[in-house]
């Protein structure tokens, strides 16, 4: 009877062992997880953590996009140098705004004096005669009125900044010679002005000279006085 219980017990833990297997399912081998690409949580601690982790992942890949959209769209210098549609301030000239670079040119001879003329434009307007003010230079304004005559024909008494440099003859002649510089200069600025210039007479150079002393008389045209005996 004994051996008759033994073999029956034997007998059903036989069956219940393949019951056994069948119930826990056999773990993955490495070529099924490299072909999933998705490993088994080896506990629920591991578990709750792969959504976290999956999350910040998709936050660090954004991150990346936006940065490289930004990139794309800031603007790149083109290749000839120039600068893009940046937003720089504009840089205001030294000197009053004025720009030393650019310039009108002019020569004026009058009698023995010679003036060399330069038109600056300028939105500060001075007329400047070997470093000095034309009202220094000048002490009479008869002169200083003939040394604005073309400016004040053609209007353009606020457009430049004039400096000269006038030497020989005295101070009637040099005004003649600074007018006769800056009418020339205002037909480079603008050739229109020539007419308007050309019909006043400051384009015209003057050819009266001081007349030469002759034989015998005391100056060009003075004779010494006559006496009969």
């Amino acid at each position: 009877m004994a051996e008759e219980k033994e073999m029956a017990e034997e007998g059903q833990t036989a069956e219940e062992a393949p019951k056994v297997a069948e119930a826990t399912p056999a773990p993955e081998t490495g070529q099924e997880v490299a072909a999933t690409g998705v490993e088994a949580p080896a506990s629920e601690d591991a578990a709750e953590a792969a959504p976290v982790q999956a999350a910040e992942a998709a936050g660090v890949e954004d991150a990346a996009t936006e940065e490289a959209s930004a990139e794309v769209t800031e603007p790149v210098p083109s290749e000839g140098g120039d600068a893009a549609e940046y937003d720089l301030p504009l840089v205001e000239l030294a000197d009053g705004g004025r720009d030393m670079d650019i310039y009108y040119y002019g020569t004026g001879r009058r009698k023995t004096a010679s003036a060399q003329v330069r038109l600056y434009p300028s939105k500060e307007p001075a007329i400047l005669v070997n470093d000095m003010r034309v009202d220094e230079y000048f002490s009479r304004a008869a002169d200083i009125n003939v040394v604005k005559t073309p400016l004040v024909v053609t209007a353009t008494e606020d457009m430049f900044r004039i400096t000269v440099k006038v030497r020989g003859g005295g101070m009637t002649g040099q005004a003649g010679a600074v007018r006769h510089g800056i009418a020339r200069a205002l037909t480079k600025a603008n050739p229109e002005l020539r007419r308007t210039l050309r019909r006043e007479g400051s384009l015209t150079r003057d050819p009266r000279m001081k007349e030469r002393k002759k034989p015998g008389l005391k100056r060009a045209r003075k004779a010494p006085q006559y006496t009969k005996r």
